[in-house]
């Protein structure tokens, strides 16, 4: 049994010849009379006001024996002819000050002094109204703009991902260059270590291969010496010679001693290097500029 709005239905079922019939719109109180165009049961204060409608003045009322004994159910209708706030009923009226489409319940209730106009009686001629070709041209012209709509957002979507893609490789290019440039760097600093060092191991190496001879030149001197040490002319004779060779040599060891040198240096990071490497946002940064919009045109 379908509940009806305002009316306490009871434990009536479909099809039930025992139970008492109650008014669609008061509670409780006892139908007099049926609309068979609103298929609702009327107490006599409704149907009284029912007559008043110059709406309903066509509507058949059926009172007594001849009122059906039990409440229809299935009008034939689906959601679209349902009110609203009374599910169970179907839409009969329009409110145009209101501009709202309503049952006879809330007809009633809601809408007893509004403009109001029964819908059967209205809407023959509706198709061709000019309301319903602008409801009609509306939904086409909103139709195309949701087609554009989704365009756009399918086509921002590509710019997003073609943007990102782009941005990624633009990063990649400049990594690129910076560790080029580093390693290019990296190659000259090593090549100047290089060549000082070359160049510093060059001379020290000739003035130890001259330390070297004039060690070993002292070693035969002083070996030439004890050679002679039992022949007093002769080791006099050997003496003045290793006076002089030692004079020379020594002032060859102090030559040798005042060469004995290498270039000092230091490798110094670049302060604008250093700077970069404690900058969070070091290397690059992302310049966010306002976003492009599409603006919708509703043309009716």
């Amino acid at each position: 049994m379908d509940q009806v709005g305002g009316a306490k239905a009871s434990s009536l079922t479909v099809g039930s010849t025992d139970d008492t019939m109650f008014c669609h719109l008061c509670p409780n109180v006892k139908a007099f009379a049926y609309c068979v165009d609103c298929r609702i049961y009327l107490c006599p204060s409704c149907e009284g006001q029912h007559k008043k409608f110059p709406t309903f003045k066509d509507h058949r009322l059926l009172t007594g024996g001849a009122m059906p004994s039990f409440y229809p159910t299935g009008h034939g209708t689906d959601d679209l002819n349902k009110c609203s706030e009374h599910p169970q009923e179907e839409i009969k009226f329009f409110c145009a000050s209101q501009n709202s489409v309503y049952c006879c319940i809330c007809n009633t209730t809601k809408h007893s002094s509004c403009e109001q106009k029964y819908i059967p009686d209205i809407c023959k001629d509706n198709i061709k109204s000019d309301e319903y070709k602008d409801l009609t041209a509306f939904f086409k012209n909103t139709a195309k703009t949701s087609i554009k709509c989704l365009q756009d957002i399918d086509n921002c979507i590509k710019k997003v991902d073609k943007l990102s893609s782009s941005q990624v490789e633009k990063l990649r290019k400049f990594k690129a260059l910076i560790i080029a440039y580093l390693d290019q760097r990296e190659k000259e600093l090593l090549h100047e270590i290089q060549l000082t060092r070359d160049k510093d191991l060059a001379v020290l190496q000739k003035l130890q291969t001259s330390a070297k001879t004039i060690k070993s030149d002292l070693n035969k001197a002083l070996d030439n010496l004890k050679t002679y040490k039992d022949k007093s002319n002769d080791l006099f004779t050997a003496s003045k010679k290793a006076q002089a060779l030692l004079n020379q040599l020594q002032s060859s060891l102090e030559d040798i001693a005042s060469k004995t040198k290498y270039q000092e240096y230091d490798l110094k990071e670049d302060p604008q290097v250093e700077t970069l490497l404690k900058n969070k946002e070091g290397m690059a940064q992302l310049v966010m500029s306002p976003g492009k919009r599409t603006y919708l045109c509703w043309d009716i």
